[in-house]
């Protein structure tokens, strides 16, 4: 019997990976070095009379989602005039949409708590449209529960293909939904395929799942793939284009004691050319998870770029079949030990069709919190991005008992950076000072600030914080016309 099946389901195992990704693949080859994919990118012109429209998409759980205890959504007005005109609409998993007009006071900062914009569901998308650009939109989460808090910057692109290359269903204790928003008016439909433990695979209701429009549709994965340590979720929308995000709770009862609340956006990008911010070298080596969604073979390297440059570090190689994908501990690397401060490159060796995140959890001792408290550990995920900007803006909140951290590093492999920093808050900012290729220099911010990033070349920039509410860090918002594709 086995003699017979045996080829048959080989050849149908191969349609499927087939049928998958040849769509992404052809865009991606065409489409991602020419026209890099911002996640988040607002108009801005100093003369606020000049700048275009921006549209803001957030997604995520509120808090009639058990253990999440708020969903803010911030808007911030860059412009020196009152912003009217500013629709906001809430979409949510329920099927209900409500929808109003806001307005922000020039220069001035407008919280939304999404559970009182009506009956809301368990999950919603939000949409933000600006018609005159020149703000900027942040969504909070927080699971407390959990020791939990998400923090970042809301998405402006949309597209038709996303990866989230990580996630996890390790029972007991660990839920990871999809979230598929669907912000236009015509119905998206979607197919969705996954790498667990046992490989590539889908779910019975994976393939063609419908998205109508203006609604989320939130995907329990838990349910359909439970116990996968590890769980990569490629998302090919057959119409339409998506928001994408991963949602991950975890109560510390796995048997890897995770712990906290992840509500990371999926990567739109696939590339041959992906950068990390990377470590301070001393603390907190985490983990990168490389996926391969295309239906070639790509070898590649993980290459550790110091700070010091008398220090060469080996690079880590791997080679990834079709839908396959990699998870690279950095602890398990002895040579990774000692060298200070570096930044992380991921490059294609081959075929540009690589998506990528990096992994970071942390224990008691790491952060040095007694275990009588409630939030002793945390954890926090950061797509791999191959676009630099010249022109960034961070909403940082810090404080003088929890300091915020922002990262900036040069990703280029030829050019030297000169970087500026800007604030209007009564704060002490470095003078201008310049960033070698794979260079990196962090800051500590004690304060509540909003910092513009002027640099020569493309720098990429990263916030994060680390308190008794847990841990987040993302990427800061570009500013218009100033991303470039980084090439080697």
């Amino acid at each position: 019997m086995n003699a017979v099946r045996l080829p048959a389901l080989v050849v149908v195992v191969a349609l499927l990976v087939g049928a998958f990704v040849f769509k992404a693949q052809d865009k991606q080859e065409n489409s991602r070095v020419d026209d890099p994919i911002s996640y988040s990118e607002l108009s801005f012109d100093s003369s606020a009379e000049k700048a275009s429209g921006d549209v803001w998409f957030c997604i995520g759980p509120t808090n009639k989602l058990d253990g999440v205890s708020d969903q803010v959504i911030t808007i911030v007005n860059l412009r020196p005039k009152i912003t009217e005109g500013l629709k906001l609409s809430v979409s949510g998993s329920d099927g209900s949409l409500t929808e109003r007009s806001i307005q922000v006071e020039a220069q001035g900062v407008l919280e939304i708590l999404t559970s009182q914009e009506g009956d809301t569901a368990s999950y919603v998308g939000v949409t933000i449209e600006a018609p005159q650009g020149g703000v900027l939109v942040e969504q909070h989460l927080q699971a407390a529960d959990f020791s939990g808090i998400d923090q970042r910057p809301c998405v402006t692109a949309t597209s038709s293909s996303w990866v989230v290359p990580w996630g996890t269903t390790e029972r007991p204790g660990a839920q990871q939904t999809l979230l598929l928003y669907n912000p236009f008016q015509a119905t998206a439909v979607a197919d969705l395929l996954f790498v667990g433990n046992q490989g590539l695979r889908e779910t019975l209701d994976s393939q063609g799942v419908v998205i109508p429009g203006r609604s989320v549709v939130a995907y329990d994965l838990a349910e359909r793939i439970p116990d996968a340590a590890l769980l990569s979720s490629y998302i090919e929308v057959r119409s339409g284009q998506l928001v994408v995000s991963g949602i991950t709770i975890a109560d510390g009862t796995a048997p890897s004691g995770i712990r906290g609340f992840n509500a990371s956006y999926g990567s739109p990008e696939i590339g041959g050319d992906l950068f990390l911010p990377g470590s301070d070298g001393e603390t907190f080596t985490g983990t990168v998870v490389i996926v391969n969604p295309s239906e070639l073979t790509v070898e590649g390297e993980l290459v550790v770029r110091p700070t010091n440059p008398e220090v060469f570090v080996e690079p880590v190689g791997f080679v990834l079949r079709a839908g396959q994908r990699e998870e690279i501990r950095l602890s398990d690397y002895n040579r990774f030990e000692g060298i200070g401060p570096y930044s992380l490159y991921i490059r294609s060796l081959d075929n540009p069709s690589l998506s990528a995140s990096y992994i970071r959890q942390f224990s008691d001792q790491e952060l040095s919190i007694e275990s009588s408290t409630s939030s002793s550990t945390g954890f926090n995920t950061l797509s791999a991005i191959g676009y630099g900007s010249t022109h960034w803006f961070l909403n940082v909140s810090g404080s003088s008992g929890n300091p915020a951290a922002v990262t900036l590093f040069n990703p280029s492999l030829k050019s030297i950076s000169s970087v500026t920093l800007l604030t209007e808050q009564d704060m002490n900012l470095p003078d201008p000072f310049e960033l070698d290729p794979g260079d990196r220099a962090t800051l500590q911010i004690d304060i509540e600030a909003l910092i513009e990033v002027q640099s020569s070349s493309p720098v990429i920039v990263v916030r994060e914080w680390l308190g008794p509410e847990g841990w987040t860090n993302a990427y800061g918002v570009s500013v218009e016309n100033s991303v470039l594709a980084i090439e080697r």
